[in-house]
């Protein structure tokens, strides 16, 4: 009942607007019994976990007063200064439709939610041009359990300062476009301490502190490639991926095989494919002690 009552929401009101004696005869039945339990549902104090996986839902937002006031339309208007879902602790999100980055962020408003699963929506697939699990721990505040695993206080760090330093690489424009695209950046770059990129100037001339060399554990995995130890590498954060394919064929004396790489990531089920041989490594999120799996092109 409960995805009936939060996806359908507008496909009822729409219901009470349709002008057939019959469409009018539903609505004046429908609506108000319907309006009554979307409100006791949001209201429930006693409401932990709310499953609405695999119900083709494509946004998710946190009904404050004003919000639920226009919903509700006059019908039952919420208390005051009465938080919606306010001990919501596990929202199960799997399966749906969710692309947008709002929808993530939204999860933050909700008082008490720590458990999310969001698996299997665009947004947190990067095959679908989605965002990978660092960046959805740093855009979450308070989850401690995400798509099924838990976050641990090492992994949140790590995520938060491989987000910001994302962020920072990709930075254009103004300030204000900057908090409205990632609202927890400038937040997260002060409580880490994380200084603005500075030009340092050598016998090379400018260069970015983006340009340190950053530890990389590179370990082969393709069937063909035969077994080899993991190597540790000091790597310029410029590197691209082009090139760090090259420079694996070099550390494993590969010939003749065609290679893609993947980051593995903490708690994430799948490795993340580095598919764009432009993209430098720090771009890509990947900071020191990063992980890199070699393997064979099927």
């Amino acid at each position: 009942m409960l995805p009936i009552l939060i996806g359908r929401l507008e496909e009822y009101r729409a219901l009470s607007r349709k002008r057939s004696t019959r469409a009018k005869c539903s609505s004046v039945l429908m609506l108000p019994y319907f309006l009554y339990n979307f409100h006791k549902v949001v209201s429930s104090s006693s409401l932990e976990q709310l499953h609405l996986s695999n119900n083709n839902l494509n946004r998710v937002f946190y009904p404050d007063d004003g919000l639920m006031h226009e919903l509700l339309n006059g019908y039952e208007s919420p208390e005051k200064n009465h938080k919606p879902f306010q001990n919501l602790r596990c929202l199960l999100l799997g399966g749906n439709n969710i692309e947008d980055l709002a929808s993530v962020d939204s999860l933050n408003s909700f008082p008490q939610l720590v458990d999310i699963r969001l698996s299997d929506n665009p947004v947190a697939d990067p095959g679908q041009g989605g965002i990978p699990r660092f960046v959805l721990v740093a855009r979450l505040a308070k989850v401690e359990m995400l798509n099924g695993s838990e976050v641990s206080p090492r992994e949140r760090k790590e995520s938060e300062i491989r987000y910001v330093r994302l962020v920072m690489s990709k930075m254009q424009g103004n300030t204000k476009d900057i908090q409205w695209l990632h609202p927890r950046f400038a937040e997260l770059k002060v409580f880490h301490g994380i200084e603005d990129e500075k030009p340092l100037v050598g016998t090379a001339g400018p260069q970015k502190m983006s340009s340190g060399l950053l530890s990389i554990t590179l370990k082969c995995v393709g069937a063909s490639i035969g077994e080899k130890p993991s190597l540790v590498k000091k790597l310029p954060g410029t590197t691209t991926v082009g090139k760090l394919k090259v420079l694996c064929e070099s550390f494993f004396k590969l010939k003749s095989i065609k290679l893609k790489l993947f980051l593995e990531e903490k708690g994430s089920p799948l490795p993340l494919l580095l598919d764009d041989e432009m993209a430098i490594l720090t771009d890509l999120g990947i900071g020191n002690e990063s992980t890199i799996l070699v393997d064979e092109e099927s």
